[in-house]
C-alpha cells in the first residue's frame, strides 16, 4: 500500500465510523446491531487492504489503518469509564475493520459484554494473569482457551506504548516439536478454566467436571494448533510421557518466540488457533501515559474439531453483533 493510498483508507474509515456515530450506532449495542449499518463499499475498499495472520507464524501487522486518531486522551486507569465522542468513533472504526476480516463478537461475561476492549494496566491487578497485568510476565496462551467457541483470531490496536512494550508471539508451527510430542499432546488430559478476567460464578458449579479434559494439539487441515494456557490448567494424568511433551511444549514455544512492536496507530492480528501469546512485564505510572491496546476477538470461517462440540465452556456465553442478543454461531461445525 501506498503511502497516499493509505492516507486514504484512513480517511474513508474515519469518515465512515464518524457517520456512524452521529447515526447513533453504537459498536457495543447488541440490541441494534451495527453490521447492517456499515457500507459495503466501505468494506471493500478495506479488504484488500487486510492480510490475515500467516499460518505459519501466526501474526501479520496492519499499520496506518488509523491514522486519523492521533492525540487521544489519557489512558484510562481500567476498562468501563465513560467514553468520549472520539473514543466511541474509534470503537466504530475497528469494528468497521473487524467485520472486513470476520465475524466480531464478545462474552457476556467479560467486561459487561463489551465488543471492544480496553487492554490497560489497572491497579490491583499488577501480578494477575490477566490482560490488566503489568509488573509481572503475561505468560503463553491460548485467548479463552476454556471455551469451544474461542476466538479464531485477535486483533490488537495499538492507542499509546511509551515504552515499546511488544507482544510476545509464538506458533505450534516453529517449535519443531517431534511427531511422537505432538501425537502424546493430541490426548484430552487438560482441564482448561476461565481466567481471572472473568466472574467466579462458575466456579463450584463446573469446576472442571462437566468440562472434561482437552487436547493440547488438535490438527487442522494445513497443520497443527494449539490450545494451551498453564497458568489456569490442570492435569488429568500422571503419565510421565504426557507431562514431559507439556514441558517440552512450553519450552519450545519459548525459544521460537518473536516480540512483536506495535506502535500507536498499528494493529496486529494474531491466530487464536496456532499461536500463543503473552507480554514482557512493565512498571505502570497510572498517570495517563500507559500502555493501552484495544482487543477484538474474530470468528473466521474454519472448522474446530467436532468433539469439542459437547464441552460446556463454563457457562460462559459468546455474543453475536450479527443479530439482536444472539449467541455467537458456532464455530466447531467441523470434522477436523
Amino acid at each position: 500500500m501506498t503511502v497516499s493510498e493509505r492516507r486514504e483508507i484512513a480517511r474513508l474509515l474515519f469518515e465512515s465510523a464518524r457517520d456512524l456515530g452521529r447515526a447513533g450506532v453504537v459498536a457495543d449495542d447488541f440490541l441494534k446491531p451495527m453490521r447492517p449499518h456499515v457500507p459495503e463499499d466501505v468494506l471493500a475498499a478495506l479488504r484488500p487492504h487486510l492480510r490475515q495472520p500467516d499460518r505459519r507464524t501466526g501474526v501479520s501487522t496492519i499499520p496506518g489503518l488509523l491514522a486519523e486518531f492521533d492525540g487521544m486522551e489519557p489512558t484510562p486507569v481500567r476498562w468501563g469509564l465513560p467514553q468520549t465522542e472520539r473514543t466511541r468513533t474509534l470503537d466504530l472504526a475497528l469494528t468497521v475493520v473487524a467485520f472486513a476480516l470476520g465475524e466480531p463478537f464478545a462474552w457476556a461475561g467479560q467486561q459487561e459484554g463489551r465488543l471492544v476492549h480496553d487492554i490497560v494496566p489497572t491497579p490491583g491487578s499488577e501480578d494477575k494473569q490477566v490482560g490488566a497485568s503489568s509488573l509481572t510476565t503475561l505468560e503463553w496462551h491460548t485467548e479463552d482457551s476454556f471455551h469451544p467457541e474461542r476466538a479464531q483470531a485477535l486483533m490488537l490496536y495499538c492507542v499509546r506504548n511509551p515504552d515499546g512494550v511488544g507482544s510476545r508471539v509464538s506458533s505450534i508451527r516453529d517449535t519443531g516439536l517431534s511427531e511422537e510430542r505432538l501425537d502424546i499432546l493430541r490426548r484430552p488430559e487438560v482441564v482448561i478454566l476461565p481466567d481471572d478476567s472473568y466472574p467466579a460464578t462458575w466456579k463450584g458449579r463446573d469446576c472442571g467436571t462437566g468440562q472434561g479434559g482437552v487436547r493440547t494439539v488438535w490438527d487442522a487441515e494445513d497443520g497443527p494448533c494449539v490450545r494451551y494456557d498453564p497458568a489456569y490448567s490442570r492435569f488429568l494424568t500422571d503419565d510421565p510421557d504426557f507431562h514431559e511433551a507439556y514441558r517440552a511444549l512450553g519450552e519450545a514455544l519459548e525459544k521460537s518466540s518473536v516480540t512483536v512492536g506495535i506502535e500507536p496507530g498499528d494493529i496486529l492480528l494474531i491466530d487464536n488457533d496456532l499461536a500463543v501469546h503473552g507480554r514482557a512485564p512493565f512498571r505502570p505510572s497510572y498517570d495517563g501515559t500507559d500502555r493501552w491496546l484495544k482487543r477484538l476477538q474474530l470468528r473466521l470461517p474454519r472448522p474446530r474439531p467436532a468433539t469439542e462440540a459437547a464441552e460446556t465452556g463454563y457457562g460462559q456465553r459468546p455474543l453475536n453483533v450479527g443479530a439482536p442478543g444472539t449467541v455467537a454461531a458456532p464455530g466447531t461445525t467441523g470434522t477436523v
